[in-house]
C-alpha cells in the first residue's frame, strides 16, 4: 500500500469509525472522549493494524479506546487522591497555625495584665520583684544593690507573689 493509499483509507477508517468510538468514549469521559479517540487514531497511524480485516481492525478500535478511557480515569483518580490529599495536609497545617497563632495571642494577652498586675504592686515590692524574677538576681544581691537585708528582700518576695497569685491564679491554668 503506497503513502497515498494509506492516507485514504485511513481517513476512511477513520470517518467510518472514529462518531462511535467517540459516542463509546462519552459514556464514560465526557469532555475527553474526542480527544481519546484522536490519540487513539494517531497512536495507531505507524501499526500495521490497516492490515487487518475491518471486524478485527473494529475490535481493536474499540478495545484502544477503553483502554484509553481506563488510563484517563484513573490519572485523574490519582490526580484527585493527591490533590485531596495535599488539600487536607493544607487544611490541618493552617488548623495548627490557627491553634499556635491564637494560642501565642492569649499567652501575649495574659502576660500583659501579669504584667499590669506587678505594675499594681508597692514600689519597693514591684522593684524587688522584677530584678528577682525579670533580672535573674539572687535575694542577697538585690539585698545589696537596694541596702536592705536580706530578709526584707524574702519578705517582699512573699507579699509579692501571694498578690499575684490572688489576682492572676486563673491565667496561670491558661498560661501553663
Amino acid at each position: 500500500m503506497s503513502s497515498d493509499e494509506k492516507i485514504v483509507y485511513y481517513h476512511q477508517i477513520y470517518v467510518m469509525f472514529a462518531p462511535t468510538l467517540i459516542r463509546f468514549a462519552k459514556k464514560f469521559v465526557f469532555l475527553y472522549a474526542e480527544d481519546l479517540v484522536h490519540d487513539v487514531f494517531l497512536k495507531i497511524w505507524g501499526t500495521a493494524i490497516f492490515d487487518l480485516p475491518e471486524k478485527d481492525l473494529k475490535k481493536v478500535l474499540f478495545a484502544s479506546v477503553r483502554n484509553a478511557c481506563i488510563d484517563h480515569l484513573r490519572r485523574v483518580s490519582l490526580e484527585t487522591k493527591t490533590t485531596n490529599e495535599k488539600k487536607l495536609q493544607l487544611q490541618v497545617e493552617e488548623l495548627v497555625f490557627a491553634e499556635n497563632m491564637e494560642e501565642l495571642y492569649m499567652q501575649k494577652d495574659m502576660m500583659a495584665m501579669v504584667k499590669e498586675k506587678i505594675e499594681e504592686l508597692p514600689e519597693k515590692s514591684r522593684e524587688i520583684f522584677l530584678k528577682t524574677y525579670h533580672e535573674g538576681l539572687k535575694a542577697s544581691e538585690v539585698a545589696e544593690q537596694l541596702n536592705i537585708s536580706v530578709r526584707t528582700v524574702e519578705n517582699q518576695l512573699y507579699r509579692a507573689l501571694i498578690y499575684l497569685r490572688q489576682k492572676c491564679a486563673h491565667l496561670f491554668v491558661f498560661l501553663f
